[in-house]
């Protein structure tokens, strides 16, 4: 089996809004549209770059590492599409959001200093980046257990591989898509008692605990997206409110009892019972049925 290097290279993301406007008619105190909106595209983009597929382990640390070209080219896409961005373009203010994102997750100091780089104004990366290449097996069988739990391997040309650490991988018993990086040559007591000088190299899979701490951010990045999703929900229904309150006049009495629904349950604008109830009745007066039905319903004589 022939290995396939590959240098570690990371773009950061990003993805396209599609041209939409900047809202500056939002209420005071509230964040325009467009700023929510590419908020939770760039979280939905962190619990892409932190699914644990997608990182390698290294001596004690964690690297994002895209390990073939489909991925690259994601990672690619997602930078260009950043560049639409028209409200979050401070690097800074995305360097915050992916540290509160990280933090929220609940997991220690430590791994968070080992997944998010300090922000620097000449540090273009958010992520650790190992920049040496590594090798990838796509398909291997076990030869040899040795000591200190390395083992010997074999690709299915036959040749031979010394894996540091093999047992640290969550997943290395599936003989596929093993990661290695090379750290030089190794000899090795053979079973018939000579010794063999073979490549050796190191285990770059995650543990079971590198593992679970890399879903737990993917999950609070799919907490905080959803967070977002029922923020932008709520611009939606203002919308709503300001097209039914400019719609709902005498000549439209169903657009009246929508707007009385809106102040009775809090569409697009805070609760208020009495208008809501004036709203209706003034539909009802005006030839709504939904209007009336809704007033007998609660126990009200229509006017």
């Amino acid at each position: 089996m022939k290995g396939c290097p590959f240098f570690i290279v990371f773009f950061f993301w990003g993805l396209s809004l599609w041209g939409q406007a900047v809202d500056s008619d939002a209420p005071a105190g509230m964040r325009p549209e467009r700023a929510v909106l590419e908020e939770k595209h760039f979280v939905e983009c962190l619990a892409y770059v932190y699914s644990p597929p997608l990182w390698i382990s290294y001596r004690g640390s964690l690297y994002f590492a895209p390990r073939d070209e489909a991925t690259e080219r994601q990672v690619e896409a997602l930078k260009t599409a950043r560049l639409k961005y028209v409200v979050l373009t401070n690097r800074e203010t995305r360097h915050q959001i992916a540290a509160s994102v990280i933090a929220a997750s609940g997991v220690e100091t430590k791994w968070q200093q080992k997944l998010l780089l300090p922000y620097s104004d000449t540090q273009q990366n958010l992520t650790p980046l190992l920049n040496r290449p590594f090798l990838v097996l796509n398909s291997y069988k076990m030869a040899q257990t040795l000591s200190e739990g390395d083992v010997l391997i074999q690709d299915q040309q036959g040749t031979a591989y010394l894996v540091m650490d093999f047992a640290r991988g969550t997943s290395n018993g599936t003989s596929t898509n093993l990661y290695l990086i090379k750290e030089g040559e190794r000899a090795f007591a053979t079973k018939t008692g000579d010794y063999q000088k073979v490549s050796a190299f190191s285990n770059l899979a995650l543990d079971t605990e590198e593992t679970s701490v890399l879903n737990r951010v993917v999950a609070a990045c799919q907490s905080r997206a959803a967070a977002l999703a029922r923020e932008l929900t709520g611009f939606i229904a203002q919308q709503d409110f300001a097209d039914l309150k400019l719609r709902a006049t005498d000549n439209n009495p169903y657009m009246e009892y929508l707007l009385a629904l809106c102040y009775l349950e809090g569409r697009g604008t805070p609760k208020d019972a009495k208008l809501g109830i004036d709203w209706m009745q003034k539909a009802q007066r005006n030839g709504s049925g939904d209007a009336k039905a809704y007033l007998q319903t609660r126990g009200q004589t229509p006017d």
